[in-house]
């Protein structure tokens, strides 16, 4: 498979938002189940949260390319 970028926006301290480039040989999607951890935390009774972290690292969404982010 051609190479392909994906870069991660990752949720730093206070409401600021992160990017992390990541060259990959995959598709986008097969790297990102088998990378990115969802974690549910129950917040009330029938409710839950659910939250995706890379690394310890909470992602807020991705973006998958065959060039660099400018």
């Amino acid at each position: 498979m051609k190479e392909l970028v994906i870069s991660l926006m990752i949720l730093v301290g206070g409401n600021k938002i992160e990017t992390r480039n990541i060259t990959i040989y995959e598709s986008c999607y097969t790297w990102y189940q088998k990378n990115v951890e969802m974690t549910e935390k129950k917040t009330t009774l029938f409710s839950r949260r659910s939250y995706h972290l890379y690394q310890g690292q909470r992602v807020v969404g991705y973006i998958c390319s065959d060039r660099m982010p400018k």
